[in-house]
């Protein structure tokens, strides 16, 4: 699964009429996250390294972990293959002249590729990791001649985003991806068997007072209704002391196997985009009624009302306010119409022929 705000805005090309283009953060964003070295002082920056920061894993927020950094100079894609006895720095051997295992707690660094960066942090969780490094093996092109992307690898334009495949819930750990510039100058200190101490810091996220929430759904959730309703009440009373976001869920299409090698959509009328994004058909009758292709668009009508109206404070306009659940946005039925759905947004006052 996917995250709607960003997917479908893909899918059309926009998001609420605005061209949709990557961009990196603008400049004086304070990050809520910094990644730097204590051992060797030579590794040591002022202001920390740049990184990416994982979507997954439970970061210590307001806290920081520092701790002996281990390499293992493997992708840890393989579970059954981890040798812990292996990596860098070398330690000491025991009785049997086996290389002392990474001692616990540590931060591991290992290289991209592979596989997700959800399956690796995974599994370096399972064998004791307290944090995780991901070097990247491909530069970047700004950079130019200061880095070397390994074999096989051209530059890229921008650091690939650390997202969850959709698997990592049970994954809490932190990890970060360091930029391959310096990844490369930490793996040269740790290979030449130097001790090398690192330490990853968080900031409180919002520290604004406020309580932020979320609530991951789709047009045609059944399960979270109730509490949409019955929540309502403490949505109100928490005003502006709270900021609510609403999240939508699609199904990428491509990682189901709805789009053929022609580029075809082979899924029917569950998908939009030639097979992209897709959804469950909510009255499993692809002849007649709502089609998946039908909760796409809806979920993206959701995110665009949301991104119009309550975005910028975390609450509905007035017009809104009558709507029965906490979700502020026109509930529809799932056998309805999207039509319908319009029309319930037009006696809302958020709906707008262009």
């Amino acid at each position: 699964m996917i995250n709607a705000a960003t997917a479908l805005a893909v899918l059309l090309g926009s998001y609420c009429g605005a061209p949709v283009q990557a961009q990196d953060p603008p400049a004086g964003v304070v990050t809520s996250s910094k990644l730097n070295f204590h051992v060797p002082k030579t590794l040591f920056k002022s202001g920390g390294y740049e990184h990416r920061e994982a979507l997954f894993g439970i970061p210590p927020y307001g806290g920081s972990i520092a701790q002996n950094m281990y390499y293992a100079s493997d992708t840890l894609c393989d579970f059954n293959s981890i040798d812990t006895h292996a990596g860098f720095p070398i330690r000491a051997k025991d009785d049997e002249g086996i290389m002392l295992p990474w001692q616990s707690p540590y931060i591991l660094m290992l290289d991209r590729g592979g596989c997700t960066f959800v399956q690796k942090v995974r599994n370096a969780q399972r064998v004791g990791a307290a944090g995780v490094i991901i070097a990247d093996n491909t530069c970047l092109c700004s950079v130019g001649d200061q880095c070397t992307s390994d074999p096989g690898h051209d530059c890229e334009e921008r650091e690939p985003i650390m997202a969850d495949d959709g698997s990592g819930s049970d994954i809490s750990i932190p990890s970060f991806l360091m930029f391959k510039q310096d990844a490369d100058q930490v793996k040269a200190e740790v290979e030449a068997n130097h001790p090398v101490r690192i330490e990853m810091t968080w900031a409180l996220p919002n520290p604004d007072d406020r309580v932020e929430y979320e609530l991951w759904t789709t047009p045609t959730d059944v399960v979270s209704r109730d509490f949409q309703k019955d929540f309502k009440e403490a949505a109100v009373a928490l005003g502006k002391r709270a900021y609510f976001t609403p999240q939508m869920y699609i199904y990428d299409g491509i990682r189901s196997g709805c789009q053929g090698v022609d580029g075809e959509n082979d899924c029917y009328n569950l998908c939009t985009n030639n097979g992209r994004y897709c959804a469950t058909d909510p009255d499993n009758d692809l002849d007649r009624g709502i089609s998946g292709a039908d909760v796409v668009r809806e979920s993206l009508r959701r995110i665009c009302i949301w991104d119009k109206y309550g975005q910028d404070d975390g609450h509905p306009p007035k017009s809104t306010s009558r709507t029965s659940s906490a979700y502020p946005i026109p509930w529809h039925k799932p056998t309805s119409t999207p039509m319908r759905s319009i029309s319930a947004w037009r006696t809302a006052g958020v709906w707008k022929m262009t």
